[in-house]
């Protein structure tokens, strides 16, 4: 798996989901997480899966990452949530094509243009991630989702 780089130290350590050997239920986090946290990912799931045609996995992404909540469109990656045991975060990944066109979109939030500013290159594609410390951090998250869900949806 891809270290993202800009997670305080020992972050992944703190994964909700430790064990390769027990999958959590796909709701769990909501009873798992503390209550905000867990109010910020019933808002990020559900915006998510409300995308069209947005399939959710639950997948162990090896040691680093751990279990995390996978959503893909068409089995095109769009995001993906890591529930911690303080709280949550979310990756969600670029082709060069796409971070181009959100490049050039208006109003994109602050917390957004910073994940894809930090976000690191790895075959092919940019990885970035997001800490939800507030609903408005989960908007923001939920919009870069939605724009990719819309290129992805466009005729090649």
């Amino acid at each position: 798996m891809i270290p993202i780089e800009h997670q305080p130290p020992g972050y992944w350590a703190t994964n909700l989901y430790s064990s390769p050997r027990k999958r959590p239920k796909s709701d769990a986090p909501l009873k798992d997480l503390p209550p905000r946290a867990a109010q910020r990912f019933k808002k990020a799931r559900e915006a998510i899966r409300a995308l069209r045609h947005v399939t959710e996995q639950v997948v162990f992404m090896g040691t680093a990452w751990k279990w995390v909540w996978m959503y893909e469109v068409g089995g095109r990656k769009l995001a993906y949530l890591h529930p911690m045991e303080t709280g949550l975060s979310g990756t969600f990944i670029l082709s060069e094509s796409e971070e181009r066109e959100l490049a050039v979109t208006d109003g994109l939030p602050r917390a957004s243009r910073q994940a894809v500013r930090d976000g690191r290159m790895a075959g092919g594609v940019r990885w970035c991630w997001m800490e939800f410390p507030d609903l408005d951090a989960v908007d923001a998250f939920v919009g870069v989702v939605t724009l990719k869900h819309q290129l992805l949806a466009r005729p090649e």
